[in-house]
């Protein structure tokens, strides 16, 4: 087989094994999925809805591609096979898989937990360094959403609070001039990120605070009564970056990537520059190092005058995701590992 479908009573969530790929995630009784993105490059590479960027986030260094390593690493490239606990069949809400990065050298295992009664997931990686030496190495949730779902009208809503537009041209002081969310700022021009209305920037870069214990991000598009979100715990992936593509005007594609580097550029450069705003820009692992990284993701059914989320607030055993308006509409769901 090379897809498994989880659901419960309320979504049902499908995984492409071929790359590890989340390429199907929708409510019960509404056909809109918001990870129906997909990308067949010409250099052979393919990348679909919520993909992992292992080990790395972005290109290769020239040397590096000599050798055959690709854009985003390996681990969307690889086959993610089902550990043998996982029944292969539809009406799962539990499923494991793993894959092994064999240039990496890293191996990669996937936990993934639906919720019994609500319309949310949560999903533990755990990625140990096979080789014989500690290595630095990157890892970035790169979730991509489209059209239907993207439009000029979908909220994009989070918690970061500085950043900066990657240049991708190899300087080490791309983190000037700073943003502060949601404005991006460029000479005489201002962007509010929070809808996607310009071309500029193609890709930019946020920083959370240090007192955040949880990061979070969302997308809404009241027009189409849904909400796509995310939350993780900021010592697990403390940066998230913006990739924007548009074509004749209109939205195309959008990435929340939430990890562990803000600077898209190959590692020899990510690891001369070391840090951004006081926050690392890579993770290092020792030999036979395992480390453990989670996040929840969610759906949620918003009105079509809703004004996107301005927190979410996250307790013992639940999170309360908060409107951008006075009036009382919270939503309450429960959470499974925080």
């Amino acid at each position: 087989m090379s897809k498994v479908k989880l659901e419960n009573r309320k979504i049902e969530l499908q995984v492409n094994l071929k790359g590890g790929f989340y390429i199907d995630l929708r409510l019960k009784g509404n056909p809109l999925n918001p990870l129906n993105w997909r990308n067949n490059g010409n250099d052979g590479l393919s990348f679909e809805g919520h993909f992992l960027c292992c080990d790395r986030w972005g290109p290769p260094s020239d040397a590096e591609a000599a050798n055959g390593f690709t854009h985003h690493g390996e681990a969307s490239s690889e086959t993610w096979k089902l550990l043998p606990e996982t029944e292969p069949k539809d009406g799962l809400t539990h499923c494991s898989m793993h894959c092994t990065l064999p240039m990496g050298g890293l191996q990669l295992t996937r936990d993934i937990k639906l919720s019994p009664e609500q319309p949310v997931f949560f999903v533990t990686e755990k990625i140990k360094n096979l080789n014989k030496q500690g290595r630095m190495y990157n890892i970035v949730q790169h979730v991509s959403i489209a059209p239907p779902f993207l439009d000029r009208s979908t909220l994009f809503d989070t918690n970061a609070e500085k950043g900066f537009e990657d240049k991708e041209d190899g300087s080490l002081n791309q983190e000037e001039p700073v943003f502060y969310w949601p404005n991006a700022v460029k000479g005489d021009q201002t962007v509010n990120l929070r809808q996607f209305n310009n071309v500029w920037p193609r890709v930019s870069s946020f920083s959370f605070s240090e007192n955040d214990e949880y990061a979070w991000v969302t997308a809404c598009n009241p027009g189409k009564n849904l909400m796509l979100g995310y939350v993780w715990k900021t010592a697990d992936y403390p940066w998230i970056n913006f990739w924007r593509s548009m074509e004749d005007d209109v939205p195309m594609a959008f990435g929340m990537e939430f990890g562990t580097t803000g600077l898209h550029e190959p590692m020899p450069i990510v690891a001369k520059k070391g840090k951004i705003f006081g926050r690392n820009i890579y993770d290092f692992l020792d030999s036979q190092e395992v480390v453990r990284k989670s996040f929840t993701a969610f759906l949620a059914k918003i009105p079509e005058d809703y004004q996107g989320v301005s927190e979410i607030e996250i307790g013992a055993s639940a999170m309360i995701i908060k409107e951008k308006n006075n009036i009382s509409r919270d939503i309450n769901y429960r959470l499974m590992n925080f």
